[in-house]
């Protein structure tokens, strides 16, 4: 049985806890929008075991929505 299938990225809590205070203290620290965006694209884009990308968030009146996409979604040009 193949294991290239098996090559993808988990996070074990910790490691996930970590990122989000990081995020976090980013917001505190009023790190700009685009600083922010440009370093969480690079990550995305970098990382060759991410094979989709999951968001989860509530609109207004509370529904529920999830996005999944590709990673090939976050592929940004190089700018000339």
């Amino acid at each position: 049985m193949s294991t290239e299938y098996r090559n993808f990225l988990a996070l074990s809590y910790e490691e996930l806890e970590e990122r989000n205070l990081e995020a976090k203290s980013d917001r505190i620290n009023r790190v700009s929008a685009d600083e922010i965006r440009e370093k969480r694209i690079k990550y995305l884009t970098d990382e060759k075991r991410i094979k989709a990308v999951t968001v989860l968030f509530s609109d207004l009146e509370g529904r529920l929505h999830l996005l999944t996409t590709t990673r090939s979604f976050f592929w940004v040009p190089t700018r000339i």
